[in-house]
């Protein structure tokens, strides 16, 4: 049994020593009646003291882990007691963790065109990729050792501070470094939130239209799904509170800042509404944070739900990878208490750790003036975008374009008489795809929508392609 102490952490050490053993038993690694080292002989391993051992044999005792039987030895206790089952009933939850077990992945079929409206990441010129690659040089020549290295199972140290100092002075947001999980984008972020805190037969509530990969998510997982709908305010808070008179959700997956694929944006007076019910309820809120610095028309966007969370009920969820490296796959996951520590169980039976050295390749942007700069140079880019798909819709009357608040996408309501599968096979032809409106909604029959990313083209690219689209509604128009 290999262990570590990271003497650069503010963790003490029982506690280091005590949280890796306890993932060796959650993934199995450590079985039922495994005898483990020693204190004195573990405390020899580690370099650290007889009691500081001790006490993490001890931590582990309490928790139901490990049995010390005098004068045999340290073994891997049977049927523990799970010490969240406690907490959990003040939730008013039936939780049990589930360390093992399928996960699905999101998986959408494209055919690759060249006029691809489908996907919502940018254009790879508006991204620092020059920056980034010459960042990661200098990371690899001066320490070499990082591709050889496991990080930490919740994240860099490193990264976990300045990603804490950004969502401080970009959104006013104040976390913990040492309550914040990073995985390898916002995808697995959702993934382990419902692998670890929902059981099947729960009920999740999502928004409608939503996020298609979230949908994915909570319904391969056997999640009972209750969609709520969304209008130029985002979620409908009304609706919401109707239905929780009739569900009893364990979780709210909400997409607040530039929705996807609406575009729209929750006032703060909603995302405060959010949390009341939350709390009234009893239901976690996984909000989901990858577009809010990509804002247009000069609005002022408002603070993040979990700003208002004061009891743990907000699980915030914010990307890094659409907006600066889709390559590098970051995201960090920011959640309190006991939550912490279930989450983190669970991401080391996933992975060990996300890889270090895109960690480290996000460090420079958020150091310095360049994440700033960044920024403003993407969105007066995507706005420029955004304007061009507006303009190129005004003047089809029949068509309704919701206008995008920020965010890389537009939503776009066809007139009844337009068959999507006819449009689809017309847009192919002229090698153009997006994404159907109906990989966005779980129940309803909601046939007449599509998805426009104006992010992923470069602008003449872009400019084409949206003007052939609006001649091939046209014609379909005229013909009907």
């Amino acid at each position: 049994m290999q262990l570590s102490i990271n003497k650069k952490l503010g963790t003490p050490y029982y506690e280091q020593i005590s949280r890796q053993i306890e993932e060796r038993i959650q993934s199995g690694m450590l079985l039922h009646g495994e005898r483990l080292p020693s204190l004195r002989s573990l405390a020899n391993e580690l370099n650290v003291s007889f009691l500081t051992v001790q006490k993490a044999y001890k931590l582990l005792e309490l928790k139901g882990y490990i049995q010390i039987q005098q004068g045999k030895g340290v073994f891997v206790a049977a049927g523990k007691k799970k010490s969240y089952e406690k907490h959990s009933e003040s939730f008013g939850w039936q939780h049990q963790m589930k360390m093992n077990g399928t996960r699905s992945q999101y998986l959408a079929y494209r055919e690759k065109e060249i006029y691809d409206f489908s996907q919502a990441v940018v254009y790879p010129r508006l991204l620092p990729s020059h920056f980034l690659v010459q960042e990661m040089k200098k990371i690899l020549e001066q320490h070499p050792l990082v591709l050889s290295t496991y990080g930490p199972i919740e994240g860099d140290e490193e990264l976990r501070y300045e990603i804490a100092n950004y969502l401080f002075n970009f959104h006013h947001l104040s976390v913990k470094h040492d309550k914040m999980i990073i995985t390898s984008g916002a995808q697995q972020g959702i993934d382990l939130v419902a692998q670890t805190l929902l059981s099947p037969g729960d009920v999740v509530m999502v928004e409608s239209p939503c996020y298609g990969a979230a949908i994915d998510v909570f319904v391969n997982k056997g999640f009972q799904v209750v969609s709520i709908g969304v209008d130029e305010e985002g979620l409908k808070v009304d609706e919401l509170e109707d239905k929780l008179q009739v569900h009893q959700p364990k979780l709210l997956y909400v997409n607040p800042t530039f929705q996807n694929p609406t575009g729209t944006c929750m006032p703060e007076k909603s995302r405060k509404q959010l949390v009341e019910l939350a709390e009234m309820y009893h239901f976690l809120i996984l909000e989901d944070d990858s577009f809010s610095e990509v804002s247009f028309d000069n609005i002022t966007v408002p603070k993040p739900i979990k700003f208002f969370d004061k009891n743990g009920h907000v699980i915030y969820l914010k990307g890094f990878s659409k907006t600066t490296a889709p390559g590098i796959r970051i995201a960090a996951v920011i959640v309190d208490g006991v939550l912490f520590d279930w989450l983190y169980g669970t991401k080391a039976t996933m992975d060990i750790g996300s890889p270090l050295l895109p960690q480290k390749a996000l460090l420079p942007i958020l150091r310095t003036e360049r994440m700033k700069n960044h920024m403003e140079k993407l969105k007066i880019a995507l706005e420029l975008r955004r304007n061009t798909v507006l303009d190129a819709f005004k003047n089809l009357e029949e068509v309704m374009i919701y206008k995008p608040k920020g965010g890389l996408n537009a939503w776009i309501k066809l007139p009844s008489m337009i068959q999507p599968i006819k449009l689809q096979e017309a847009a192919r032809k002229n090698k153009i795809s997006y994404l159907p409106g109906s990989a966005c909604f779980l129940h309803e029959p909601k046939q007449h929508y599509i998805r426009i990313s104006y992010s992923y083209l470069s602008e003449h690219d872009l400019q084409v392609g949206i003007e052939k689209l609006v001649d091939i509604l046209q014609n379909m128009m005229k013909e009907m």
